[in-house]
């Protein structure tokens, strides 16, 4: 299937929503100039990726829900072609730009690293608990590969306890050292 190569600025415009109760409209100018970013902050070929329609992405800043949430992402799988719906909520349009993108940029990573739907994840609860952190993982390790470490860094430093960052630190660079990362890579 071909697609016609789309610009940055379109592939942004077309791909992000608000959602019904976003209280203030302003974060949509904020979502949209910092996905912008992080789209351009990704290496080349898998810019390219994106602008070629490879992968179906689509970004909904969501109301508050009242509750100090992580950016999240839904995977529904339609065939041959997953689509990817990244949550952004109201409260994260205020964070500092480099937190914001560190927390953006694993959730591109999970769409390049094809992150499954749920219904595919184990389903006893302590592997599905694994299974989870390794695809977490997984996704900030292609944050590191692309050079864009210190953003990922800056998401969870803000976001965790020093132990669990150290924790997920070397979680990370232990899978990029395995040869289980070596299959990832694209």
């Amino acid at each position: 299937m071909t697609y016609e190569k789309k610009t940055t600025r379109s592939l942004v415009q077309d791909g992000l929503r608000l959602a019904g109760g976003v209280r203030d409209s302003r974060n949509r100018e904020i979502a949209s100039a910092r996905y912008e970013k992080a789209l351009s902050l990704l290496p080349e070929e898998v810019l390219d990726s994106f602008l070629a329609g490879r992968y179906a992405v689509r970004i909904i800043v969501m109301p508050d829900p009242q509750l100090p949430m992580e950016m999240s992402i839904k995977v529904e799988d339609s065939g041959n072609k997953r689509r990817y719906t990244i949550f952004i909520y109201e409260e994260q349009c205020g964070w500092p730009e480099d937190r914001f993108l560190g927390a953006l940029l694993r959730e591109l990573g999970h769409v390049v690293a094809g992150k499954p739907p749920e219904d595919r994840w184990p389903q006893a609860r302590g592997e599905r608990a694994r299974f989870k952190e390794m695809l977490e993982c997984k996704a900030d390790a292609l944050v590191w590969q692309w050079g864009l470490r210190h953003y990922s860094m800056s998401h969870l430093n803000a976001t965790y306890p020093p132990h669990w960052v150290d924790r997920i630190v070397k979680q990370i660079s232990e899978y990029m050292d395995s040869g289980e990362w070596h299959e990832v890579q694209r």
